[in-house]
């Protein structure tokens, strides 16, 4: 059992309320990290602003390892491409290791009479003001996703209505009580919802069907183009960290793609083990806020 970086407490900050996928992932880590290192690592929720306000806490702590964070893909890479104006770039907070992937899953309510994503589309594209939409802070994980696919379907984002949440529980509620009409957010953060019949799904991200839901097509199995997003979670840290703790954080979650129980929680949630080592992971950082800038300014998005 490794004592971990440096001493003393972790706090490893998820800027997203409870009950989102990056919450759920990182007390899993989190449990995990404990029984490793023998020290408390405690998952502290800092939400507000789309993930901002805990970005900004992050990048003002001490770069001792003794603070760290569980990003994730909207306020990563999506946010920053959207807002010029945000207080941090994708580049900002350090890679450390890339932790779990999620396909995002394009649902509606659990009675709604859309019978697929085609069928769905064609109605918002014959009346687009009549249908509403759910983002979180400046856009999240799915917003410019959403508009690519909406664009294949011949629908501007712009023509829809948009009501702000805080976080993708809340967004996935309001498409439950019909406050907005559908949504797409991580497959990761829906299972109960989907299993309970609250929420159903017309179409997953990515090139293949989610192995949690193996009875749902790719968005491209509906002919539909531009939904090919995967959702990530992984650790950031300050600027300047040093090297020994990187390096601490990338062998212990490499171990942990090893264990067995580790494995299956993170599989449970209808996420996949994803690991990235800390040049891997800023690689493939830089590489998705690229297309998602392109695509933002392409479809008058950035702002």
């Amino acid at each position: 059992m490794g004592s971990g970086p440096g001493s003393g407490t972790v706090s490893l900050i998820v800027p997203f309320p409870v009950d989102g996928v990056t919450d759920f992932t990182a007390r899993v880590l989190a449990r995990h990290l404990q029984q490793r290192w023998g020290r408390p690592v405690e998952v502290l929720n800092v939400a507000g602003q789309g993930g901002t306000i805990g970005t900004l806490q992050l990048l003002a702590a001490e770069p001792d390892g003794r603070t760290m964070m569980m990003c994730a893909t909207g306020q990563a890479t999506q946010n920053p491409a959207i807002d010029a104006a945000l207080p941090y770039r994708w580049n900002d907070p350090v890679p450390v290791v890339r932790v779990s992937a999620s396909a995002l899953a394009f649902v509606v309510r659990g009675d709604s009479d859309a019978a697929s994503l085609g069928e769905l589309l064609e109605r918002v594209r014959a009346a687009p003001r009549a249908h509403r939409i759910g983002t979180s802070g400046t856009g999240g994980a799915s917003i410019l996703a959403l508009a690519r696919l909406l664009e294949s379907a011949g629908i501007a984002l712009a023509d829809l209505g948009r009501v702000t949440f805080h976080g993708g529980a809340a967004i996935l509620e309001a498409v439950i009580d019909g406050r907005t009409d559908f949504a797409a957010q991580y497959v990761g953060e829906m299972g109960g919802l989907l299993r309970a019949g609250r929420l159903r799904a017309l179409a997953v991200s990515g090139d293949t069907r989610a192995a949690a839901w193996p009875d749902v097509p790719t968005a491209a199995e509906c002919g539909l183009a531009g939904f090919d997003l995967l959702g990530w979670t992984g650790i950031v840290g300050p600027r300047g960290l040093p090297a020994s703790v990187i390096d601490t954080w990338v062998a212990t979650v490499r171990d942990l793609t090893g264990d067995a129980a580790f494995v299956a929680e993170i599989e449970a949630m209808g996420s996949t083990v994803a690991w990235l080592d800390a040049d891997a992971f800023r690689a493939a950082l830089g590489a998705e806020h690229g297309i998602a800038l392109a695509t933002a300014r392409r479809l008058g998005l950035r702002h």
